[in-house]
């Protein structure tokens, strides 16, 4: 009893489909996977409480705390960099750390309510020092582009000691140009007064290297020039009087400039040597660095008070997650348990019949194209066991059509490419033309071939015609003009509705291949029409039995530039095998294509030929009329022919006047003239 229902169900699940074995089995994995996973979620719960904590709050403190860090540094980086180098490019990067250091404020901002009173307490103190650091900034970048705000020192000097400076040299090169007696003494002074000029200009530039350098090389280089300039100074002080009263007024008003530039590096060197000699420097010292100290202290502090709290809440995620691992143990026992049995119904009632018929399509692949997969169920299984089977059956036929196939590829390699070869050799026009017929009829298995060549008008002429009656071959045909019955097309079409193939072949420059074996429509095409003009070529009507043919293939001719120079018609196609009408298949197009390209290009390789022929001749006519009028040119310019032309003028003037006078022409001698003796 129990192994009949054994067998019962064994039945019941063979036949089942695939989808519903593998949705019964996986819908109690599933199920049996629910329950552990729902006892999991229970034991894991708390875990996962401290864990989203962490993840919702204390590691993104800490972690927005240390970037805030990271961006104030950043921040105090730049300023340094900008007032030390004053490159744009300082500036630009401290905005950038300016909005990534506002967005961490932001964000912990938003995080603030799970904080505890110490850490708002912190944020709070945070947020006022950066609003009074942020002020700060901006006062810098304008001083750092303002060098006279920036350097007191520099300012004095750029402005007060450049004007005095500038009209003590100015008044002494005044008392040099001024005229004077020479004398010894005058070419002292002046030269004691350009030595104070020289050494005067030097002490300014020494002064104006050490502001803007602040090295104390420039200083000493003052100090020296300052002691020369003060020895040259007492000699022309000294020797006022002997200058006139306009002069001394002017060196009255050099002594009041010099006095009062001397006393500019007083206040000068104080600025440079004290703390304040750079205002943006003294500012970024005394404010923001201790502002950023203070911020940066209250971040770091902030950030390791996140570190502990999550160090401290993740080993109590951790002690929870190991008690829940037991319980994910034991559902992990029971799925695997359930995986055993799933994969033992799957190899006993899927793979098991997959790889038979894996076999069988081995054996296919080794050869045996007559090998049959065993049905064995009615699940996909089953199917795809009935599908193969027909599949191979498509495949022998499909073989068969490949190795037909094959021979008409050995056909285009071995026939229609040495033979486009032959032709394109070929000297003799018709025979040229009578082979290439003969050999397209011959391939494609056709009762019948017809050549139309293209002539003025746009008519199609049909020069060669050849049938399964007419055998003889091209070269028996060599050196004779066959006797055909020239019509144009449009006549030959007669007056049915439509085109002829051929016509429309040569209008469209396409193939046309029509395929009538099943009694299809000719598509408007006046193919009875032209069955009956191809009897006038001795294609009898018993070859057709009178009717439309069964295949119709109309190639154009074209030569390299794509006009079309004539059509190559062929009519019922010949089964290989059975003899029997048939299509030209595509294959069959194809290599026919390829063959009337070869002879179109044979074609108007000879009509090239016979028109470069054509025109040498004629050439050579031209040459021989104009060497013929180089010779009568000669004749004419010879003396002997200019006499001759004279007596004769001569004698017909006499002539003239004799019949005038009534006399006879005929006494005046015609071979000499009037005065000279006869003989």
């Amino acid at each position: 009893m129990k192994a009949s229902r054994w067998a019962w169900f064994k039945n019941l699940v063979k036949d089942l489909k695939i989808s519903t074995k593998l949705a019964l089995g996986f819908g109690v994995f599933v199920l049996l996977s629910f329950l552990a996973a729902a006892i999991s979620y229970a034991g894991s719960r708390a875990a996962t409480n401290k864990i989203d904590l962490t993840s919702s709050v204390r590691m993104p403190v800490a972690l927005t705390a240390s970037q805030a860090q990271v961006d104030l540094l950043r921040m105090i980086s730049d300023v340094r960099g900008y007032l030390a180098l004053g490159d744009r490019a300082y500036w630009d990067s401290y905005q950038q750390s300016e909005r990534a250091f506002q967005a961490d404020l932001a964000a912990l901002e938003q995080l603030t309510p799970e904080f505890d009173a110490l850490n708002a307490g912190r944020f709070a103190q945070l947020k006022k020092a950066y609003a009074r650091w942020s002020a700060l900034p901006d006062r810098l970048y304008a001083l750092r582009n303002d060098q006279l705000d920036r350097e007191p020192a520099y300012r004095l000097l750029a402005t007060d000691g450049v004007r005095l400076a500038g009209q003590v040299l100015i008044q002494m090169n005044t008392l040099i140009e001024a005229p004077r007696a020479a004398s010894e003494k005058s070419v002292a002074q002046l030269q004691e007064m350009a030595r104070f000029e020289a050494s005067f200009a030097a002490m300014l530039s020494a002064l104006r290297g050490y502001t803007t350098t602040r090295n104390r090389i420039f200083r000493q280089e003052y100090e020296v020039n300052l002691a020369a300039n003060e020895i040259s100074w007492n000699q022309i002080w000294s020797e006022r009087s002997s200058l006139p009263e306009d002069q001394q007024k002017i060196l009255n008003q050099v002594q009041e400039k010099r006095q009062a530039f001397l006393a500019l590096p007083d206040q000068i060197f104080p600025l440079l040597e004290g703390d304040r000699w750079r205002e943006d420097l003294y500012l970024f010292r005394t404010e923001v660095v201790p502002l950023t100290d203070e911020m940066n202290t209250l971040l770091a502090k902030i950030t390791a008070d996140q570190q502990t709290l999550l160090t401290t809440e993740l080993d109590e995620g951790r002690r929870s997650l190991a008690s829940a691992n037991q319980v994910i143990l034991a559902g992990g026992i029971i799925a695997v348990l359930i995986a055993l049995l799933l994969a033992f119904v799957s190899r006993a009632y899927i793979a098991a019949p997959i790889r038979r018929l894996t076999s069988v399509a081995r054996r296919i692949e080794a050869g045996d194209i007559g090998a049959q997969a065993a049905v064995e169920s009615q699940d996909e299984i089953g199917i795809l066991a009935r599908t193969f089977n027909s599949m191979t059956g498509q495949l022998r036929k499909t073989l068969g059509q490949v190795r037909k196939e094959k021979t008409r590829a050995d056909n285009l390699l071995n026939v229609v490419i040495p033979l486009g070869v032959q032709l394109s050799s070929e000297k003799n026009f018709d025979l040229l033309l009578e082979r290439t017929v003969v050999e397209a009829r011959a391939f494609c298995r056709a009762d019948g071939s017809l050549l139309y060549l293209r002539t003025e008008g746009d008519l199609l002429k049909p020069v060669v015609v050849r049938s399964t009656r007419q055998e003889a071959g091209p070269d028996e045909e060599a050196g004779r003009q066959p006797d055909r019955a020239v019509q144009p097309l449009s006549q030959a079409s007669g007056s049915l509705q439509g085109p002829g193939v051929a016509a429309q072949a040569a209008m469209s420059g396409q193939t046309i291949n029509l395929d009538l074996t099943q009694g299809a429509s000719a598509a408007g095409y006046k193919l009875q029409a032209e069955i009956s003009k191809i009897g006038d070529f001795s294609l009898e009507k018993a070859e057709t039995g009178g009717r439309i043919p069964a295949s119709v293939l109309a190639i154009p001719l074209k030569n390299s530039s794509g006009a079309v120079l004539g059509v190559l018609e062929l009519l019922n196609a010949r089964d290989a095998e059975s003899n029997q009408p048939a299509a030209f298949d595509h294959n069959l197009q194809q290599m026919m294509e390829s063959f009337s390209s070869l002879a179109a290009a044979a074609l108007e390789a000879y009509i090239r030929e016979q028109t470069l022929r054509q025109e040498i001749q004629k050439l050579r006519i031209e040459i021989d009329e104009a060497r013929r009028q180089q010779q009568v040119s000669e004749i004419v310019d010879t003396d002997l022919f200019q006499d001759l032309q004279s007596r004769a003028h001569d004698l017909r003037e006499r002539k003239r006047q004799r019949r005038l006078a009534g006399g006879n022409p005929q006494d005046i001698p015609t071979d000499t003239p009037a005065d000279t003796p006869p003989g």
